[in-house]
């Protein structure tokens, strides 16, 4: 039983580590590689983290002979995962919201926006406070300027986008005991 409660870590990849059927062995891998990267988001803003699928959307056709329904469509709903990042650096900005780092010599001092339209995907990996990790393989990440409690936080929205890879589910959920990430 699992109630999936709350968030621990939050950590994002390219969605290249991804290219088969993902297994707990495989998703250790990819958070190990992430967190060495620095790709692990270190501030969630108070309450802002919450993960839903919304309702899906439902069309049934009557029979008029009978007044019955006799079939329907049905097309399924996002599933988002959003959450104000309250601390950050630049390079995490760049990655999440596009645009490039400023740079002198080697020291990373800023960051500048993308001209145009930014479309951005990462592999999204959750870890909730009960140890239920989440997963979207491709996750569409819209990522904007927010004020929190008076300071500029990074409003993100990640919503679980197929693949695109044969054997490659939209969001996959592991028991900790199959993500072993100590030792």
């Amino acid at each position: 039983m699992i109630t999936a409660a709350g968030i621990k870590r939050i950590l994002y990849a390219e969605t290249s580590v991804i290219a088969a059927d993902l297994t707990g062995t495989a998703l250790k891998a990819i958070i190990d590689a992430a967190a060495t990267a620095k790709h692990e988001i270190s501030n969630v803003h108070g309450d802002t983290w919450s993960l839903e699928e919304s309702e899906p959307s439902t069309t049934r056709y009557k029979n008029a002979l009978t007044g019955q329904n006799y079939r329907q469509d049905i097309e399924m709903g996002d599933i988002q995962a959003s959450f104000t990042i309250g601390q950050y650096d630049y390079q995490t900005k760049a990655d999440l919201m596009g645009g490039d780092v400023i740079k002198n010599g080697d020291k990373v001092v800023g960051w500048k926006r993308a001209s145009g339209i930014v479309e951005t995907y990462k592999c999204l990996i959750f870890q909730t406070k009960d140890n239920q990790w989440c997963v979207f393989p491709k996750g569409a990440v819209t990522t904007r300027e927010a004020n929190t409690d008076k300071a500029i936080g990074l409003a993100l929205s990640g919503v679980a986008l197929e693949p695109g890879i044969d054997g490659v589910r939209s969001e996959y959920w592991f028991d900790d005991s199959e993500v072993v990430t100590k030792g």
